[in-house]
């Protein structure tokens, strides 16, 4: 058996307009990720790029206590998430990145070339799973984090099992789609570290951004994910499968 080289489709491999990327979620996760997605945008540019267009979805203000596990600032509380962060770039840097202080259904996604998941939600994930048909080119990056481990996949919407070309989070983790979602709102920044390591977003999100910025960088994906660890301090690649013999 022989790995095969996971390239990427030759219409987001052309520069001639920027990857359109939706990112539903901008808390822990998100909004870590978001900062990602504005250093890989600038990297395209500065490499002779047209960068990423970026949307972000998200219906939830910040509170104070989001104030120190997730990238926003004491100015921003009672500003929706997704609007915060992009006024910010906007004005900073000169995007014209677009914010939906919304909640994601499946009608939102419109056409991307890139979907990111950065919400710990089962039923945002079947949303996003439902719209395969329509959307089978489109390229799902999924990140999902519990207490001090998480977990990346960057797949294809339309590939759910292990031997699909470009396996998604729940081809890896079909548990991502069962079960009960835990959404219950920090009252306090203590209470929120009480359930999820100080780091482990950053660490999740540099994780993602590293595996988007090499795939883009050189057209081919080297890895299928990545596992996180932080009690132990570990990082392990999810390959692809082997391509059988013939």
């Amino acid at each position: 058996m022989t790995r095969p080289l996971h390239s990427l489709p030759e219409h987001l491999q052309q520069n001639s307009t920027p990857l359109s990327v939706l990112l539903i979620g901008a808390g822990g996760n998100g909004s870590e990720l978001y900062d990602g997605l504005v250093r890989l945008h600038q990297a395209m540019i500065a490499l002779g790029g047209t960068g990423l267009a970026v949307t972000v979805i998200d219906d939830d203000e910040v509170s104070p206590s989001n104030i120190v596990r997730q990238r926003f600032w004491p100015h921003e509380i009672g500003t929706n998430k997704a609007v915060a962060l992009v006024q910010r770039t906007n004005c900073m840097i000169g995007t014209n990145w677009s914010a939906l202080p919304i909640r994601y259904t499946g009608q939102n996604l419109g056409s991307v070339d890139l979907v990111i998941t950065a919400v710990d939600n089962r039923e945002v994930r079947k949303q996003v799973v439902a719209t395969a048909s329509t959307h089978s080119r489109t390229l799902w990056l999924d990140l999902g984090c519990e207490g001090d481990c998480g977990q990346v996949v960057l797949g294809r919407l339309a590939d759910r099992q292990l031997d699909d070309p470009w396996p998604n989070a729940v081809a890896h983790f079909p548990d991502l789609m069962s079960g009960q979602d835990n959404n219950r709102p920090s009252c306090s920044a203590a209470d929120s570290l009480s359930r999820q390591d100080l780091m482990i977003n950053a660490t999740v999100a540099g994780a993602a951004v590293n595996l988007l910025w090499k795939t883009l960088r050189t057209g081919t994906a080297p890895y299928n994910g990545v596992m996180i660890d932080l009690s132990e301090g570990r990082q392990q690649a999810i390959p692809f499968m082997p391509a059988q013999a013939a």
